[in-house]
């Protein structure tokens, strides 16, 4: 009858015994049973834990008795120890009260029960593992639990003598010792609700102390929050034994940590093993969902025979650099940041804090000229222009794919990389028993030098060193348009970037944070933690820039003040130095006034102030600054200043080539008491805070919904830590917060979340942000071939490669007694001719 108690029926040693149980009629229990329905049974066998104490069970008489001995009820952390009638010993756990478990406890769900059953494990001091598990039309009717020690030791001997083995004999112990103790859980028909069947709590071995119970297979289990902070650090080149000793240090101990070194090692062998065959799919999925839920993000990828051939990516804030900063673009191409030897070319520029900033970045499988047309063209259609002045090293490939794509771009030389050649071009002697590298040096690097005057004076050195009849030094001539700084003159901007220091300075970036055997994901992620760093100096130069207020050196007050209001603080620095010069190294020394405009000689001294060694023979001592060392050559300049309109113009021809006035036309206007410098002469690209910071600190990692998480969560860690500062002075008040907390995490634990990754593979897909194992695979992974300066490395083999070369191995004869399929260490001939010598 409705409403009616229920009595399940237990056994303990043959004993009935009857427990109410509410919820449950009669008629159900007899419907069913006339059914014989399996989910049904109500018959358990079990001990009650109300019946066991420190005594122990007499089988005869059915019931426990008292065992006097040394050992009885000895604790070893949370169990008890004691000797049975036949006397085995037993251990039973000793766990808190509202962990102790009663037949006929109902659970919500079997998630619940589970997640019981494992707090009980961890509290008594042992692991567990599934078991039995049954099911009727589909629906799971009972599920088992057992201990991890229970099951029957593996006790099969591998001959390795034998001819017949193939198996590698492996030293390791069992831990298995058959034991008993289990847990079964019962469905309640019409319902998602279990209940507690079977309950069995003796160990015939020794429970985990709870100091080593980190050392438990639950405890190894890697938290949600250890796998992600594994697969973030991955994007800063930290590996998994560098992160386990992190957390370990932020923890306060290893036995706070989650698993062991060896499973947080296994946890990226994990990763890369999912990833698997999908790694190039997986990252066009994520680029995808990117331009879906990401304003003005671009992307273009080329497949060969389904293989990714090639790929090129931009996002919003690198289309607002190129926009500002893209008259003069560098890139080059670096190797080893991925496992597929895919060439990495990113394209780079110089911002208004006269900084690198990446405009956007290509993966290319080969680099010939098909490749880097598209890679250019692919470029070209992401931003709508080409750029002025494009700089790149000799590369015969770039040179022609620049033709084509951008034919009315200036392309330039690295310098470095021709001056560099100097030693292998030209002999030992000329290069060091002479003054060949000053001269050479004095007519290449300066900037100030007209083609005429460039040209004889090149004439002159050639029959100076008798180099007249060198191949090397007729064809850098030939090539004199491409290189040389007097034939870039009337190119604007032409002077940021005389070399590809500035690639190769981001290719070291790219680097430090990148490993020649990641996948293509997790070079992406490398990347992306570049970009937010280079983003984040970006924001600090704007901020120095707003808050630091600069000191006025000079007579020139008004001048300095408006110089320092309109430029960034690096070019404020550069301007007041050129102000500086006008007034201590400038003169002025004749003037030809004419209707509308005058015509100014400036002559130019070189002081202590304007000293600087520029070296050049080595790379690293040709850094970023020694290209912005400006005007310390002595002479006379021509200054032409425009009364009425205030146009001015100076034969250095600094400003075309850097965008800021020099020291002569700074002399001018103080003479003209020009307070000012005129609006049209304030360049852009040089501006202060022309790029919003909330511009800059988008980040486009996934979309927007998993930015939203990850800054919340954020927030979170930032506010936890906030909290445990605050609190960390004072003891009680610490306690009381962290019961607070308890509390709030049995709250969330309680609730659970449908969001929660399952699976460890499912954690890894949102890690990724997409599907790692789809159904269909549209874009296979990248042929792996090799490039030049990819390294000398060995190449990763495939498997068919590892199969054959094993397959070789197997296939060779023993030099002893000529049989295939082992070699002389394992030959029984040499093994039973040895038996015979020692007997």
């Amino acid at each position: 009858m409705p409403g009616s108690n229920v009595f399940i029926i237990y056994c303990v040693h043959d004993k009935v015994h009857l427990r109410p149980k509410f919820g449950y009629t009669d008629s159900e229990f007899i419907h069913n049973e006339e059914n014989q329905s399996e989910t049904q049974v109500t018959i358990m066998y079990d001990l009650d834990m109300n019946d066991i104490g420190n005594d122990h069970y007499d089988e005869e008489n059915h019931q426990f008795r008292s065992v006097q001995s040394d050992n009885v009820a000895a604790e070893y952390g949370s169990c008890k120890e004691f000797i049975g009638a036949d006397g085995s010993l037993f251990w039973i756990p000793v766990v808190e009260p509202g962990w102790i478990p009663t037949l006929g406890s109902i659970f919500k769900d079997i998630k619940d029960a589970i997640k019981w059953y494992k707090g009980y494990a961890l509290r008594s001091g042992f692991d567990i593992r599934k078991s039995t598990e049954r099911k009727k039309s589909g629906i799971t009717t009972s599920k088992y639990f057992i201990c991890n020690r229970g099951g029957l030791p593996n006790t099969s001997i591998l001959d390795t003598i034998s001819d017949d083995h193939n198996k590698q004999l492996r030293n390791s112990s069992c831990k298995r010792t058959n034991c008993k103790a289990f847990v079964a859980f019962k469905a309640i028909p019409h319902s998602s609700e279990v209940y507690l069947w079977r309950f069995e709590q003796q160990h015939n071995h020794k429970l985990i102390n709870q100091d080593c119970m980190h050392l438990s297979r639950a405890k190894r289990q890697l938290s949600v929050v250890d796998q992600a902070f594994i697969h973030k650090l991955l994007s800063a080149k930290v590996g998994a034994t560098t992160s386990y000793r992190l957390m370990c240090v932020i923890k306060g101990g290893c036995e706070f940590v989650d698993g062991l070194e060896i499973d947080w090692k296994n946890f990226t062998r994990d990763i890369n093993c999912h990833i698997g065959g999908t790694d190039a799919n997986l990252l066009i999925t994520k680029l995808q969902n990117r331009r879906e839920n990401v304003t003005n993000f671009t992307y273009e990828y080329r497949c060969d025979k389904k293989q990714l051939n090639a790929l090129f990516w931009a996002d919003d804030t690198s289309k607002q650099n190129y926009e500002l900063f893209g008259d003069v673009v560098s890139f080059d191409a670096t190797y080893r940041t991925n496992r597929y030897c895919m060439v990495f070319v990113p394209f780079t520029g110089i911002d208004n804090h006269k900084r690198c900033v990446t405009f956007g970045a290509g993966l290319l499988c080969r680099e010939d000229t098909n490749s880097y047309i598209w890679l250019l063209r692919s470029f070209l259609k992401c931003f709508g222009k080409a750029p002025i002045m494009v700089v790149t090293d000799q590369d015969p490939t770039m040179k022609k794919a620049i033709e084509i794509v951008f034919p009315y771009t200036k392309h330039r030389f690295c310098m470095w990389h021709i001056t560099s050649k100097l030693p292998l071009k030209v002999s030992w002697e000329t290069m060091n028993e002479s003054d060949f590298k000053a001269d050479f040096n004095s007519i290449v690097w300066d900037s100030k030098i007209a083609v005429n005057d460039f040209e004889m004076r090149w004439d002159a050195l050639m029959v100076k060193y008798k180099l007249q009849d060198n191949k090397w030094m007729k064809d850098m001539f030939d090539l004199r348009s491409s290189w040389i700084p007097a034939y870039f003159k009337d190119v604007p901007m032409s002077g940021l970037m005389r070399t590809t220091s500035r690639s190769e300075s981001e290719n070291s970036a790219f680097n430090r944070v990148s490993h020649h055997g990641y996948t293509l994901n997790n070079f992406m992620n490398a990347f992306e933690s570049v970009m937010e760093r280079q983003r984040n100096n970006q924001i600090k130069f704007d901020f120095d820039t707003s808050t630091i207020i600069p000191i006025i050196k000079t007579p020139l007050a008004d001048m300095e003040k408006h110089a320092s209001m309109v430029y960034t603080r690096t070019i404020f620095l550069m301007v007041q130095r050129e102000i500086l010069h006008s007034l201590v190294s400038c003169s002025q020394k004749s003037v030809t006034s004419g209707v509308v405009s005058d015509i100014c000689i400036v002559k130019h001294k070189r002081t202590n102030i304007s000293k600087k060694k520029v070296v050049v023979e080595k790379k690293e001592k040709v850094d970023i600054d020694s290209e912005w060392n400006f005007n310390t050559s002595e002479g006379d300049f021509e200054v032409e200043f425009n009364r009425e309109d205030l146009t001015v113009k100076c034969s250095c021809m600094l400003f075309e080539r850097f965008g800021i006035f020099c020291r002569h036309i700074f002399c001018i206007l103080k003479i003209y008491d020009i307070q000012e410098i005129p609006s049209r002469y304030i360049l852009k690209r040089w501006r202060r805070d022309i790029i919003p910071t909330t511009v800059l600190k988008r980040t486009f990692r996934y979309s927007d919904s998993s930015g939203n998480v990850e800054k919340v969560a954020y927030k979170a860690f930032s506010m936890l830590d906030q909290c445990l500062s605050s609190l960390s002075n004072d003891d009680k008040k610490l306690e009381e917060f962290m019961q607070k907390l308890e509390v709030f995490m049995t709250d969330i634990g309680e609730q659970g979340s449908d969001k929660v990754p399952v699976t460890k593979e499912d954690h890894i897909d949102k890690l990724y942000g997409a599907t790692t194992n789809p159904e269909v695979v549209d874009v296979e992974n990248p042929p792996m071939v090799k490039n030049k300066g990819s390294g000398t490395g060995k190449r990763l083999k495939s498997a068919l490669e590892k199969a054959t070369i094993q397959g070789n191995k197997q296939s060779r004869s023993c030099k002893t007694c000529g049989v295939k399929g082992h070699n002389s260490r394992k030959c029984l001939t040499l093994l039973n001719k040895s038996k015979v010598q020692s007997a």
